[in-house]
Order: C-alpha cells, then structure tokens, then sequence
C-alpha cells in the first residue's frame, strides 16, 4: 500500500473516529430532552440579546483578523478576517479541521509569500489562545464551582500550556529561523491584546445567548461556561464540534445547578446562533477569495496531507 493510500486510510479512520465520538457526546447531552418544552423555550428567546449575541461573536473573530494582521506585517484586516471566515467555514461542514489548511494557502497567495512566512504566525497564534486560556483556567480554580476531577483536569491543563510557552519561548534562542519567528511573534504585544479580544468576545457572547434564554446566571458564569467549551473543542472532531459543543456547554451548566433539559435545550440554541451567522459569513468569504471544490481538494486532500507530513 502506497503513501497515499495510507493517507486516505488513516484520515477515513479519524474521520469515523471523530463521527462516532460526536454521536455519543450528543446522545449524552441531549438525554432528557422535552421537545415541546424546547419549543416553548424558542417562543420565549428575547431575540434582542440574540442579535447582540452574533455581533459579539462577529467581533470575536475580526478580533482574530487584526491579531493575525499584527503577526503578517504587510497585510490587511479584511484579506486576513476574510481568510479565517473561510478556514472557518470549512472546518463547519469537514471533519478534522481542514481549514486551518486553506487559510494558510489563502494568505499566502494573497499577501504573495511562501508558506514558511505563514505558518510560524499561526503557531503563534495558538500559542497566543493558550495563554489566554491559562490565564482563564487560572481564574476558574478562583471563581467557578468546579468539581473535584475537574480541578484537577483544569491543573493539568494549566501546568501543560505553561510548560508549552516555556519550551516555545527557550526553543526561540535556537538557530531554526521558524522558531525564532514564533519567539518574536509572541513578543508582539498588539497581536497578544487582540488575541485577548477573542476570548473577551467569546465569552460576551454566551453572556448574551444566557441573558436571551432567560437562565439565571451572571457574567462571570457566562465566561465559565465558554472556557470549558473551549477545553471540549479543543481536539479537532466532527463538523462544527457537532456533540462536543453540546456535551461541554451541558457539563458547564452543570456547574450551576441548570437541569438537564434546561442545558441541553440551552445548548442547541447557542450552537445554532453562533455556527449560523459563521457559515453565512464564511460562504460569502469563500465565495470573495474565490474558492473553489478543486482548489480545497487540493491545499487540504489527502495527497497534500500526505506532503506536509
């Protein structure tokens, strides 16, 4: 069996993985659901607070167009949101996050650098969302009612993105031209303060989605359940985190003592408010930079995985 082969072969597999893991973390969330009462729920939506919803989460990601625009200097707001709306949208209807991928090839092409110019910004900025997800989890061990294991997961958590920053940050002093470039891009203190904005954002929206949907919660409850959907989403699965999102925003709410019907109601309203205006944003997106089903073939297939490999 050829590389190739193999290639498609491990992807199919991940692929079903991803599926398989969706569907039982959706059958978790979704336990006890009382469609009638859901439906009550959505007549009740204050669609105001929704509205401001989606222009909070909007905000979250042209907060990563101008982070991303610090880290490639010589670029434009609108060609780097533009590229994240697109990866972004891809990675709502593929599995395994392809996108991440086709935003790379975009900025390239735009901004006309090689790819090696590229990839050292996006390392940068997942680094950039660790930090602020330590910085997060740090403030949850304070504020939020977390369990036993999870104080414990939210530890380990904390102890592996700081040992990461560190190595990235003492590998910085290495000959490799990449690494020096991810060591300089996190010393980019524009592109760290809109790296912030994101999870700022992020967590506005939730804030607003509960204040739409009537929950008894507060701001900083808001915030916490955002962290743990981040923690959940974090390992690339199914198309849009179908069930991981669902699962983590219900094991949030549990937190705070919200009945299982009443999460996992919650947890399809907030999913679809805030995957629906990003798949509108991303088609359009797609449809600008002039994407076409050949072109993400070939940037994200197989055969281009099996290269970057």
């Amino acid at each position: 069996m050829d590389l190739f082969s193999l290639t498609k072969l491990r992807r199919a597999a991940l692929g079903l993985s991803a599926l398989g893991l969706a569907a039982v973390a959706a059958r978790y969330a979704l336990r006890g659901l009382d469609w009638p009462s859901f439906q009550a729920q959505i007549q009740k939506l204050d669609w105001r607070w929704l509205l401001i919803a989606v222009l909070f989460d909007i905000s979250s990601y042209a907060a990563q167009g101008v982070r991303w625009r610090f880290l490639l200097e010589g670029s434009s707001v609108w060609h780097t949101t533009r590229a994240i709306y697109a990866g972004l949208f891809l990675n709502e209807l593929i599995p395994l996050r392809p996108g991440e991928a086709v935003r790379a090839w975009l900025a390239a092409r735009d901004f006309k650098v090689g790819l090696l110019s590229v990839v050292p910004t996006m390392l940068v900025e997942r680094l950039m969302d660790g930090f602020w997800l330590f910085t997060a989890l740090l403030a949850m061990l304070s504020f939020a009612p977390l369990p036993n294991y999870l104080v414990h997961v939210a530890r380990l958590l904390i102890a592996s993105i700081g040992a990461l920053l560190i190595v990235a940050w003492l590998l910085g002093r290495t000959r490799f031209e990449l690494v020096r470039k991810v060591r300089s891009g996190l010393s980019n203190g524009p592109a760290l303060l809109a790296s912030g904005c994101f999870l700022l954002a992020q967590g506005l929206a939730f804030w607003a989605v509960i204040r739409a949907s009537h929950l008894s919660l507060g701001l900083v409850a808001a915030f916490v359940v955002m962290v743990v959907v981040r923690i959940g989403t974090l390992i690339p699965g199914a198309p849009a985190n179908l069930g991981t999102h669902q699962f983590s925003t219900v094991l949030g709410l549990s937190l705070y003592g919200v009945p299982q019907s009443q999460a996992a109601a919650f947890s399809l309203v907030v999913f679809t408010v805030l995957t629906a205006p990003l798949l509108a944003i991303g088609f359009a997106a797609c449809l600008s930079a002039g994407l076409t089903w050949g072109s993400i073939r070939q940037v994200s297939g197989p055969r281009a995985t099996a290269v970057s490999a």
